[in-house]
């Protein structure tokens, strides 16, 4: 098959962004928990990509190619937000990360519903006091589904190494969620 003929097999690029902008936003917001700044970073994310999709080999693996490109704009957005020595910690006001009201605390006591908003803000805030990689590893094992090559890929490392920044960032949330626990307890 010739270059020529590969290329015209390539999908038009607004037909890669329809496939695939769910799932580069969705892993943007999560990482950022600002819509703003996810969107910034989105548009970005598919401005690159669109530079760079003629020299794009016919047969890679598109998904992994923009994860990888927008795992790269977000290690950035952390640089970027710690220079400006920014907090990143928003509190939580029964709200999802999309900014609408969440429907299901509606109907819990206030007990229950406050427990969990303070679950939700210790583990919020465990989340983005983690080093990137393991950040970046967490929100795309657990949130966007991604085995462990293709988060090695997007981050540059080992398959062994993505599966310890997972494990490491997990253990990080288990304990703040016992430190939580224990002193809500007055322990």
């Amino acid at each position: 098959m010739s270059a020529v003929q590969r290329q015209d097999e390539r999908l038009a690029f607004t037909e890669v962004i329809t496939l695939y902008q769910k799932r580069v936003y969705g892993y943007l917001l999560r990482f950022t928990r600002n819509s703003h700044d996810a969107q910034d970073l989105f548009q970005e994310t598919f401005l690159r990509a669109h530079r760079a999709y003629v020299a794009l080999p016919a047969d890679a693996d598109l998904r992994a190619w923009l994860m990888r490109i927008a795992v790269n704009l977000t290690k950035n957005y952390v640089r970027d937000r710690q220079r400006r020595a920014k907090v990143l910690v928003d509190e939580e006001k029964g709200h999802n990360l999309d900014g609408t009201l969440d429907l299901e605390d509606a109907g819990r006591d206030t007990e229950s519903t406050m427990i969990s908003r303070e679950t939700a803000r210790t583990l919020l805030a465990t989340i983005e006091t983690l080093p990137f990689h393991q950040r970046a590893a967490l929100v795309q094992r657990q949130f966007e589904g991604l085995d462990y090559l293709t988060i090695a890929t997007n981050l540059g490392c080992s398959q062994e190494s993505a599966r310890a920044h997972v494990y490491q960032a997990l253990r990080k949330l288990r304990l703040a969620l016992e430190h939580a626990d224990s002193e809500a307890k007055g322990v």
